[in-house]
């Protein structure tokens, strides 16, 4: 794969200095106590910079439209919200800060690592449906051809769905997961409730799985994002959730093959037909 042009990399700074002026700007209205500490601030540019450039980036980089367009989309969303909703209202007790009333654009910018990691997941499940079904696949750049190879498609897979486990190991963690050790569990079958409809697509370009999980999955680390519910255990039902894709997965695969003679197409090594 080609290295990112000085082009990609200026427009994915340019993205990652716009979410940060928003962010700083939306913390600015609300009074954000976080603004008094230059560290903090330090640590809320470079994170919310890194969104930014790297979805962009990748979009830039690759003509893939979801990270860019999942960008555009969480920012916008937040911006609308935190503009439509009062803002907190901030005092002091024994030294610590207390807030009354919403903060979305706090919940937004700390929980960096939950958008990127759906951005670059979105991205990797539009490259597979565009080149695996030549969807406007003449107009990607710098991306592998189908069918992957074994190490390409283990590589693609486990990174993916591993980024996703990470980061919403990070949100419960963040949202006090009792015990704690239950974020072992999280990580495992949050990784494994994206890795296995990007195994679907990538090896025999079955689709069911990844509707399912662009249906709830974001959805459900979304409201655990803003709504911070009493306990992030409902996100252990990622677990039986994949069971659920991998039986989609079987399904649609049987379905397929035997009524409508699918065999795999471009995402096969050894198409036999």
């Amino acid at each position: 794969m080609a290295r990112p042009s000085a082009t990609t990399v200026a427009i994915g700074a340019l993205a990652g200095l716009t979410n940060v002026a928003a962010v700083l700007a939306l913390y600015a209205r609300a009074g954000y106590p976080t603004l008094e500490s230059a560290s903090s601030v330090a640590v809320l540019a470079v994170t919310t910079f890194a969104v930014g450039l790297l979805a962009v980036s990748v979009s830039a980089h690759t003509r893939l439209l979801a990270p860019v367009a999942g960008f555009v989309f969480v920012l916008g969303a937040t911006v609308s919200l935190e503009l439509t909703t009062p803002n907190p209202e901030w005092s002091t007790l024994d030294g610590y800060v207390i807030v009354d009333g919403p903060t979305h654009v706090a919940s937004y910018a700390n929980t960096w690592y939950v958008w990127l990691s759906l951005l670059l997941v979105a991205g990797g499940l539009e490259f597979a449906i565009r080149r695996g079904y030549g969807v406007g696949d003449d107009r990607l750049r710098n991306l592998p051809a189908f069918p992957l190879s074994r190490s390409e498609l283990a590589w693609s897979v486990l990174g993916l769905g591993a980024l996703v486990g990470v980061a919403t190991t990070l949100l419960v963690l963040r949202a006090g997961i009792r015990p704690s050790v239950a974020a072992i569990a999280v990580l495992a079958f949050a990784t494994a409730v994206a890795a296995v409809p990007l195994a679907a697509l990538y090896a025999r370009g079955i689709v069911s799985p990844a509707i399912l999980f662009v249906l709830l999955v974001p959805y459900l680390l979304t409201v655990e994002v803003f709504v911070t519910t009493d306990s992030p255990v409902h996100i252990l039902l990622f677990g039986p959730y994949a069971l659920v894709l991998a039986l989609a997965w079987a399904l649609e695969s049987v379905v397929r093959s035997r009524l409508r003679g699918w065999d795999g197409g471009r995402f096969a090594r050894e198409n036999p037909t």
